[in-house]
């Protein structure tokens, strides 16, 4: 497996790049994701202290969602894609620096 980058500029450019809905998603796309918070819980974030547990519940039920289409043997369609991005999102809520105008996953 390649090197994962994690610094402030790059984990930036990524997380607009994940956001982006004109960007297709790629496994590479939900590996970083997986990785990011990864790290994030292994640094024991403040901010995973201070989400809601419906919304704790509500993320690993997207990651369970994620990792299973990272999983399948078929890859997303356009419909996946939109599901997909919407689960990363909600994984990412909360633990990402501010990057533009993202909107608020729903819980």
């Amino acid at each position: 497996m390649s090197h994962i980058e994690f610094t402030p500029i790059t984990g930036l450019k990524r997380i607009e790049q994940i956001y982006d809905p004109s960007h297709v998603l790629c496994r590479d796309d939900m590996i970083w994701v997986f990785h990011y918070i990864q790290q994030k819980v292994a640094q024991e974030d403040p901010a995973l202290l201070d989400l809601s547990k419906p919304r704790l519940l509500h993320k690993f039920q997207c990651f369970g969602e994620v990792t299973l289409l990272l999983l399948s043997r078929s890859w997303p369609n356009d419909l996946d894609q939109e599901r997909m991005r919407s689960c990363l999102m909600e994984v990412m809520h909360g633990l990402v620096p501010s990057c533009g105008s993202q909107p608020e996953p729903p819980i």
